[in-house]
């Protein structure tokens, strides 16, 4: 698959072996625990790749394969065609790595083939066919490379790329390729890439089981200070969601969900709004006297000293003004209130006015869009144009600047917390939310959207009151229901939170799970939780953080059963899926288990560490 020779990669595998025998060789170590389709078995493999006695092994099925090839990491699975793709430390270019994979064949995993050396690290695997980066001497520069695993072929398909994006379920990949300083964003899945945009500044890769897609912003064609805001679905044209964006509420965002961002209002666009400019028109047709326009037989004329005075006057405003446009247009002078919008699968939508992006206390991820927001408002000319040329006649243009800033800043006021849900029959609809308190409140929506939780913390340091909201047919919001005190720890799963309610003087609690009309228990005596999947909670007990490792006892828990994973686990070696399986070391002999559906299976013992569970 590269210029080596078969022969080449055995030699290298024996060297490998036999450096290994005479000294000891530190790995890195990593785990990857997936389910894949063997080749010559039609049932699901689960496949674990885990580090013992300084190697690394692979597991599929019952076969294990030992990897002693000298800094195997970043293992990475192809499902469907049963692979496990892997890099080492290269022995062909200090810094850089060689490329493996493993696969079934007749029933046994084969030893390590070689795709390439001397690649980047980070590489992506996409239906069937490899992508990384390879360095050019000739250059300086990364090629893009494509390995075709099934046809035993390897191709460069662009120049100059500095990062691949893969989507699941798609053939078509992405890429960055510079174009001397510029990002341009290209599209390829066979034959020639595909330009798609210039001017890339971020790019963002979403994968979800309907419409995977990346979403990217570019410089704006018309506003130095803003940005265009895109989103391309996989194999389509990227789609244009704004051409003026001057903040994007990334964090926020779930594949397929409401996407807010914010625009420039016109209050904080234009330093004029806060600073009246009554000289503007006048202004622009002023002119400086000539001294012949004012001269009589006694001299100049005291007329023409007060047409000069006017015109140095005008002078000292365009400076002005020249200042705070170009302050203006590059983001660095500017009110801090903007619009909120949210974008998703059916179209794009104003959310409300007047908002500082600082203070958006949260969204709602899925269902209808909703923000909760400090409502602000900016009081209109606060200030003239005399009051500037005064400060910059007696000092100095900077001292003029400060005192714009300040102007601008204590324009802005504030008018308390709403809540905006906006809703496709009546557009948006505003609640106010004064009855909590923002300085002492957590705000969060369930995932579904459907309801409002608000944390309050009280006198007791960590412990807070649970209270919710609901959304009403209007769209409005109901009155406040108290859940729960002294909770110490939460998390949401749709509709529903948990939380645990912590016991007086102790660092144990009782797990809940609140389904909008009720509170019920699924656990007691409990350390912490973290949620799993749509209806389990991974519950942790008896936690001994005096061991060199930490160990709990781990337990599967919902609102029907309780269900024991395993005891004395090491708790930094816990990994878990959605789909309800996991691995762990216990401290016992350091055994490797696989839970998976109420049965754990005992893989290995003195197993060293466990770091990714897909």
């Amino acid at each position: 698959m590269t210029n080596s020779s078969n022969s080449k990669v055995s030699n290298k595998l024996k060297i490998g072996l036999i450096s290994a025998a005479v000294t000891v060789i530190v790995l890195c170590i990593a785990v990857i625990i997936g389910i894949i389709a063997g080749k010559n078995n039609p049932e699901n493999n689960r496949i674990i790749v885990y580090s013992k006695n300084n190697n690394n092994i692979i597991r599929i099925d019952d076969k294990e394969k030992v990897i002693s090839l000298e800094g195997s990491s970043g293992f990475k699975c192809d499902d469907a065609n049963s692979r496990v793709f892997f890099t080492t430390e290269s022995g062909y270019s200090e810094g850089l790595y060689d490329l493996y994979y493993v696969e079934i064949e007749k029933g046994e995993i084969t030893d390590p083939k070689l795709i390439d050396y001397a690649v980047e690290k980070n590489f992506n695997v996409s239906s069937g066919k490899v992508y990384y980066l390879k360095f050019n001497n000739k250059n300086s520069a990364n090629d893009g490379c494509v390995c075709n695993i099934d046809e035993n072929r390897i191709e460069i398909f662009s120049q100059n790329v500095e990062e691949i994006y893969d989507l699941e379920n798609s053939s078509v990949v992405y890429f960055i390729k510079m174009h001397g300083n510029t990002k341009v964003l290209y599209e390829f899945s066979e034959g020639t890439p595909r330009e798609l945009s210039r001017g890339v500044e971020t790019v963002y890769s979403y994968n979800d089981d309907e419409k995977s897609h990346l979403i990217f912003e570019r410089y704006s064609q018309s506003e130095v200070a803003s940005k265009e805001l895109y989103i391309v679905y996989a194999g389509e044209a990227p789609e244009l969601i704004c051409d003026s964006v001057s903040n994007v509420m990334y964090d926020s965002y779930k594949s397929g969900g409401n996407l807010y961002y914010f625009t420039t209002s016109n209050e904080s666009v234009s330093w004029s709004y806060v600073i009246s400019d009554n000289y503007a028109e006048t202004d622009l047709v002023m002119t400086k006297p000539k001294r012949t326009d004012f001269f009589s037989f006694f001299g100049i004329s005291t007329e023409y000293n007060e047409a000069l005075r006017k015109y140095q006057d005008k002078l000292v405003r365009d400076k002005i003004r020249e200042t705070l446009d170009i302050m203006t247009e590059t983001g660095e002078f500017s009110a801090p209130v903007f619009t909120a919008f949210v974008y998703n699968s059916t179209g794009t939508f104003k959310l409300a006015e007047n908002i500082d992006p600082s203070k958006v206390y949260t969204v709602s991820a899925y269902g209808e869009p909703k923000i909760i927001f400090e409502s602000l408002e900016v009081e209109a000319e606060q200030t003239d144009m005399d009051t500037l040329v005064a400060i910059a006649q007696r000092s100095t243009m900077s001292e003029v600047l400060d005192y714009a800033r300040t102007l601008v800043a204590e324009s802005v006021t504030s008018k308390g917390m709403e809540i905006t849900v906006y809703s496709e029959d009546s557009g948006p609809v505003v609640s106010d939310l004064s009855e909590y308190d923002k300085s002492k409140t957590l705000f969060s929506f369930s995932d579904d959207g459907s309801r409002i939780y608000a944390f309050e913390r009280g006198s007791q340091a960590g412990k807070l009151t649970l209270y919710t909201n609901s959304i009403n047919s209007e769209h409005k919001i109901t009155d406040r229901k108290n859940i729960s005190a002294d909770v110490s720890s939460y998390w949401f799963e749709d509709e529903k939170v948990v939380y645990m309610k912590a016991d007086i003087g102790k660092d144990t609690g009782d797990i809940y799970v609140y389904n909008g009309k009720e509170s019920i228990k699924i656990s007691n005596a409990a350390n912490a939780f973290v949620l799993s999947g749509e209806e389990n909670v991974i519950v942790l007990k008896n936690n001994d953080n005096t061991a060199s490792e930490p160990v709990a006892d781990y337990y599967f828990c919902n609102e029907k059963k309780e269900e024991l994973i395993g005891n004395e686990i090491i708790a930094s070696t816990f990994v878990h899926n959605n789909q309800g399986a996991a691995a762990y070391i216990t401290k016992n002999n350091r055994k490797l288990f696989v839970y998976d559906g109420g049965d754990s299976g005992d893989i290995s013992e003195n197993v060293d560490e466990i770091l990714f569970f897909n």
